[in-house]
């Protein structure tokens, strides 16, 4: 059954993944800036360099690593917060069966 409670922390934990997408937004304003780069778009290709290339590959591995470890943590915690364990053999208390 869903509650208050369970909304609560379901707008707690939207909050939190909304503070970390803007975080990374300034942070990729701030790398745009430093290389000279346009605040929005892609690089043009013809600008890369194999250096660059390698830098890039690096970075987008890494987000994704860390973007997986954030996915993993929020799930780990929603479970964890909204799921009450059942033990084998055992009945919930206070249900009544018809």
């Amino acid at each position: 059954m869903f509650t208050e409670e369970d909304l609560k922390r379901q707008n707690e934990e939207f909050e939190k993944i909304q503070e970390e997408f803007a975080r990374l937004q300034e942070m990729e304003k701030q790398l745009r800036k430093n290389m000279g780069l346009p605040e929005e778009g892609g690089i043009p290709e013809a600008t890369l360099t194999p250096e660059i290339e390698a830098t890039f590959e690096e970075a987008k591995a890494r987000a994704a690593r860390e973007g997986a470890a954030r996915a993993t943590q929020f799930q780990s915690q929603a479970q964890t917060t909204t799921a009450a364990p059942l033990h084998p053999g055992r009945r919930r208390a206070g249900i009544v069966r018809l």
